[in-house]
């Protein structure tokens, strides 16, 4: 006889986004399941979020000043008491399916924290701008999201769905001048739990002019670093390894004059152009990674497809070396 299915709670924050929350919601309710809810938390809508809203017992709504994003997250995760948690966004559409993939993924692995999924990109108008892409594209091909973690947010948030006991354990959302859902994924890794993705669609994202994450300055580029080399410092290098830099451009020197600055023991820097060093490392050409003494070796490189060439090369020097444990991507 199979376990019961553990229950799903949907949450899906919403500010004045009445124009496409029917949808989002419908999406949701489409995928539940006996015991399932869908919640939606208004963030100070002044559109009137109810009036697009269909009637339907599985559907809960909770109101609250325009305190932000995070907030209303917060206010929701602790009013849902199922044990799963699914993410939303008012403006995106679940794909048939999500569920019932994602939940035997979590069924199947207790020690996993959330499991993700490939997303399909829609622009309101115009095409999808080439950053948003190029990364909705690396994030679809990752089959392992945690060797992506220090490269960008390796999940959709609103394509998971989350443990509650392990959210809960880590201390939930956590507002800053920072991504949320990144604090979240490196935190949950950092407590033990694992991120996986299903290999299939799951969620339609709509990009347009007003998405937080185009318009927010927590989702710059820059608010990403502090959080990566917090996580850096805390999980891979308390032992201070002897850590070798594959980068010393534009993308490895911020790693390079950080790893200098906190004390580690940093070997080389390899890069195409040696000869040079970089705060007091030296640049050596790549093929030295065969005969360097290293315990870590972090790569740092930004030009589009140079990270699958040195993965294969790494694989020929130093087949020795696994990714997401000997060798990480950083960015």
């Amino acid at each position: 006889m199979n376990p019961p299915m553990e229950r799903v709670g949907w949450l899906i924050p919403v500010r004045d986004a009445s124009r496409w929350l029917g949808e989002a919601v419908r999406s949701a309710l489409s995928e539940c399941a006996e015991g399932d809810e869908v919640l939606v938390v208004d963030d100070g809508s002044s559109d009137d979020p109810l009036s697009v809203l269909p009637r339907d017992p599985r559907l809960r709504v909770i109101h609250q000043p325009p305190l932000g994003i995070v907030a209303a997250m917060e206010r929701g995760r602790r009013a849902l008491d199922t044990p799963l948690i699914a993410r939303l966004d008012a403006d995106d559409a679940a794909l048939p399916g999500r569920i019932a993939a994602q939940r035997a993924v979590l069924a199947a692995n207790p020690t996993l924290g959330a499991v993700g999924g490939r997303a399909r990109m829609r622009a309101d108008t115009g095409d999808v701008p080439e950053g948003m892409r190029v990364y909705t594209e690396w994030v679809n091909s990752l089959s392992e999201p945690r060797t992506g973690l220090l490269v960008e947010s390796p999940l959709f948030h609103p394509a998971v769905l989350m443990r509650a006991a392990a959210v809960e354990a880590v201390g939930g959302y956590r507002d800053g001048p920072f991504p949320e859902d990144y604090d979240l994924w490196l935190r949950l890794v950092a407590g033990g739990y694992g991120i996986a993705a299903v290999p299939r669609d799951v969620v339609i994202l709509r990009d347009r002019p007003g998405r937080l994450t185009r318009t927010d300055p927590r989702y710059a580029r820059g608010a990403f670093l502090p959080l990566k080399l917090d996580w850096a410092g805390r999980v891979l290098l308390p032992a201070r390894p002897k850590v070798v830099v594959w980068g010393a451009g534009q993308a490895g020197k911020p790693w390079i004059r950080w790893l200098v600055e906190q004390g580690h023991d940093v070997v080389a820097a390899l890069d195409l152009k040696p000869g040079t060093t970089r705060y007091g490392v030296p640049v050596l050409r790549p093929e030295a990674l065969a005969c360097l003494e290293l315990e870590l070796l972090l790569v740092a490189v930004g030009a589009r497809g140079a990270r699958e060439e040195i993965r294969g090369r790494i694989a020929e020097m130093r087949p020795e070396l696994v990714e997401g444990r000997d060798w990480w991507a950083v960015a």
